[in-house]
């Protein structure tokens, strides 16, 4: 189970990665625009996301996706 939840937050932080770099977004606007700092979103891209469920919505709302299809990791390139 644990693992599970290991691979889930390294999905979702490749996930955020790839619809940020595809919209040419630096880490430092997606930040901006959920009102963080640079490294949070390095934190969540690199070590992977844990998200509250506002902070989710953020992201995709920032990320001009919805929040189903942030998390459809089927979508992934």
């Amino acid at each position: 189970m644990e693992q599970d939840h290991i691979d889930f937050r390294k999905r979702l932080g490749e996930r955020i990665a790839e619809l940020r770099v595809s919209r040419g977004m630096e880490q430092g606007e997606l930040a901006a625009f959920i009102n963080k700092d640079k490294q949070f979103i390095n934190r969540y891209e690199r070590q992977g996301a844990n998200p509250t469920a506002f902070i989710l919505v953020q992201i995709a709302n920032a990320l001009e996706v919805s929040p189903n299809d942030l998390l459809n990791f089927k979508l992934s390139k």
